[in-house]
């Protein structure tokens, strides 16, 4: 009976050691809230995506400023004929265009895009904004899960010395058998929840890999272990100054407005197809020949012309598509006011949103703190008494199921508090720190 009591109590100290003890063989890649951004920002395939969009948009600004230099253009040509004499002939020439004016719609061009660029780095930023937000959560979702090992573990050796006391106990009767195989299932069930959260850890780090594009190898930990936040002394700013801050900081509201001044371009642009252009051309050009038939070769008088001219285009009726354009972009324009209108509504409906969300967060967060410490006071004051034989094994597992459950309770409020709070930092241009 002693010889497989103590086979018994081994076994489960191994098992104890190996929830405490990674076993893997892969390097660990400690990485902070901060380095995770970073990385990602270099890495993510969406950010990289927005980024080229941003080169892409440079491209075409450059392009459009271009347009305000000369065209030049170089020609040369040889030829053969045959009549009564053949002859080679030969004209060599270069022209050049310089547009003077277009209807504005040059200008009205290399604004588009400028603002196209703006755009798109504003549409870069909302990018890394939307991938920071994920990687937020998925970090401090490892954080938590770390968080509630940690307890779990804690649980777990606590019901490895019940059961082994419990044993010594059930041999000199002080306990029935009944209420030692109680003892057997909670610690059979603190070491399932151990393994589950383990295992949750280990695709949280996964995902967290996935999410950054990190493919050098290695097990990503997340390096701010976050068990003396509490709520106390915690505030969340008001809904005023976050509105006003997030104005200023969130390339959403920007976005709108370019998307506005875009459309009016665009009806600038069609405007500019009912005036009249000018250019200014010049050109030189220089021709020679020879009668390949005489003997000797006789060489023709070749000279050297050149002309400067001034054009003159006045669009007068191309079928109506001029006015159909200028219509169409009136509407665009219309369209583009009448979202921007709705784009500002939803974002402050957001931003609403978000801040009673987070108030309310904090509000759990203060009252499952302080739900939690009270009821591991009593599991420790069972605890005690259980081993002075004062209270029964069906209450002292009672009082551990409800101390756990509001643990659970806590560290959910607790990062969904702090998730929420960084939503706000990233919204309104802080630093995103842990």
């Amino acid at each position: 009976m002693y010889g497989h009591s103590r086979h018994k109590l081994l076994t489960l100290f191994l098992l104890s050691a190996a929830f405490h003890f990674p076993t893997g063989a892969q390097d660990t890649v400690r990485m902070t809230l901060d380095s995770c951004l970073r990385y990602a920002y270099g890495h993510n395939l969406t950010v990289l995506t927005a980024e080229l969009n941003g080169e892409s948009a440079r491209n075409t600004l450059s392009g459009a400023k271009m347009r305000f230099l000369p065209s030049v253009n170089a020609s040369a040509s040889q030829g053969l004929g045959w009549s009564d004499q053949t002859t080679r002939s030969g004209n060599y020439g270069i022209n050049a265009s310089l547009p003077l004016f277009s209807g504005l719609g040059t200008v009205a061009n290399l604004k588009q895009a400028r603002a196209g660029l703006e755009q798109s780095d504003l549409q870069a930023q909302q990018t890394r904004n939307n991938v920071g937000v994920r990687i937020l959560q998925q970090y401090l979702t490892l954080l938590m899960n770390r968080e509630k090992l940690a307890y779990q573990q804690e649980v777990l050796q606590t019901s490895i010395q019940q059961e082994r006391e419990g044993e010594v106990r059930l041999r000199v009767g002080k306990i029935l058998e009944s209420d030692y195989q109680l003892l057997q299932a909670s610690r059979i069930s603190a070491e399932s929840e151990v393994q589950n959260t383990r295992l949750t850890i280990e695709q949280n780090r996964a995902d967290l890999a996935t999410l950054i594009g990190y493919e050098e190898g290695g097990v990503l930990e997340a390096v701010a272990p976050l068990d003396s936040l509490n709520a106390e002394g915690r505030e969340v700013m008001a809904y005023g100054t976050l509105l006003t801050r997030a104005r200023e900081s969130m390339p959403d509201w920007q976005l709108g407005d370019l998307e506005v001044e875009m459309a009016q371009l665009n009806v600038d642009i069609a405007r500019s197809n009912f005036l009249p252009s000018l250019s200014l051309n010049a050109g030189a050009s220089y021709s020679d020949g020879t009668v390949l038939s005489d003997n000797p070769v006789t060489h023709l008088q070749g000279g050297l012309n050149s002309s400067l001219t001034l054009g003159l285009s006045i669009p007068i009726f191309n079928a109506g598509s001029s006015l159909t354009n200028y219509r169409q972009s009136k509407i665009a324009l219309r369209q583009a006011e009448l979202q921007r209108r709705q784009e500002v509504l939803d974002l402050e409906s957001q931003l609403q949103e978000l801040h009673t969300s987070t108030c309310q967060a904090l509000n759990r967060f203060r009252a499952s703190e302080a739900l939690a410490h009270a009821y591991r006071a009593s599991y420790d004051v069972y605890t005690i008494k259980y081993g002075q034989g004062a209270v029964t094994t069906v209450e002292l597992l009672q009082q551990q199921d409800r101390y756990l459950s509001a643990l659970n309770d806590w560290l959910q409020n607790k990062y969904s508090y702090l998730l929420a709070e960084k939503q706000l930092d990233i919204y309104t241009g802080k630093e995103i720190t842990l």
